[in-house]
């Protein structure tokens, strides 16, 4: 099956360089899984062991998520794939969407597709798929032309980045508030996650920074980007709230194999903006990274889905 490919596990080449700390413990220490979309690989990062290190081949794709079993979940151009996090196998499918943006796994277990002008619909449409990828629901917001990741907030509505703005909408279609991004003319904003403030983090994408809104209000009012090494900001992607309240980011550095060498791409920011934490990639193996995961303090046998209230990735019973 397509995507299934080749995988290393002598740990060679997956090393890098971490520098500042002090936070979440041993930040040398961490395990971390990375979506390489220079290579469109999946790695696995002991920093501790490097030997424990993996890597494997996947398909182009957006998105990245533990979904229990051990298991997890990439967002492919068709649908999604499911891979094992012992070693990266090839587990199961569902190709069937193709056009797909982004896939996520909910907190009922069903899995949302997003794609625009797509599944006979206008505008941004997310399909809601059952385990064996058969539609059980459908959301339409009508009027958009460009979608990105997708997050569930309480009450069933979704957080939506959508290019030059993110919104939340209902599962009428209906847009309840949105803002729009600073620094960029085409940001292609990626992803957005609540706060315990009430606020919403944004990565924004070619702004090249974490934006901060508080609903409804248009703009946002924090803004971070660079730090002390410069990572060389360029595109800020996927991003995880940590239990600190820090956020780690993907600072991803084009498309194709030959990025390795190009800025710092796995960042950690504190809530005023200070870079507190960083990972340099080993320019080797990595080439440009788009999706993270810090795997630690997280229950690889449980489906871990970012939290309502406050962004923190959290177990599902």
């Amino acid at each position: 099956m397509a995507g299934s490919g080749g995988s290393t596990s002598d740990g060679a080449g997956t090393g890098g360089s971490s520098g500042a700390g002090g936070n979440d413990g041993e930040p040398d220490a961490r395990k971390l899984l990375l979506r390489d979309e220079g290579h469109s690989r999946l790695h696995y990062v002991d920093l501790a062991s490097p030997g424990d290190n993996w890597s494997v081949d996947v398909p182009t794709g957006r998105d990245l998520q533990l979904v229990g079993q051990r298991r997890i979940m990439v967002g492919t151009d068709s649908g999604y794939e499911e891979r094992s996090i012992d070693g990266g196998a090839f587990v199961s499918a569902v190709t069937s969407f193709p056009g797909t943006q982004t896939a996520h796994r909910l907190h009922n277990r069903n899995t949302l597709l997003a794609g625009v002008d797509w599944q006979g619909d206008q505008g941004i449409v997310l399909v809601e798929v059952d385990s064996g990828g058969a539609e059980v629901d459908r959301v339409v917001y009508s009027g958009f032309s460009y979608v990105r990741l997708v997050r569930q907030t309480a009450g069933g509505h979704f957080l939506v980045t959508a290019d030059t703005v993110v919104f939340e909408g209902d599962a009428e279609g209906n847009v309840l508030w949105s803002g729009t991004l600073q620094g960029h003319a085409e940001p292609h904003a990626w992803e957005a996650l609540p706060l315990a403030s009430g606020d919403v983090l944004v990565s924004a994408g070619y702004a090249a920074s974490l934006q901060v809104f508080t609903p409804p209000n248009a703009a946002p009012h924090l803004v971070v980007s660079g730090g002390d090494p410069d990572p060389a900001p360029f595109f800020f992607a996927d991003v995880q709230v940590m239990p600190t309240g820090n956020y780690v980011v993907t600072n991803w550095q084009g498309h194709g194999t030959d990025f390795g060498t190009s800025g710092i791409q796995l960042l950690e920011y504190d809530p005023a903006g200070a870079l507190v934490w960083w990972w340099q990639q080993d320019a080797t193996f990595v080439s440009s990274l788009q999706g993270v995961i810090v795997l630690d303090g997280l229950d690889l046998d449980r489906l871990e889905v970012e939290s309502a209230e406050t962004g923190m990735l959290e177990p599902v019973n």
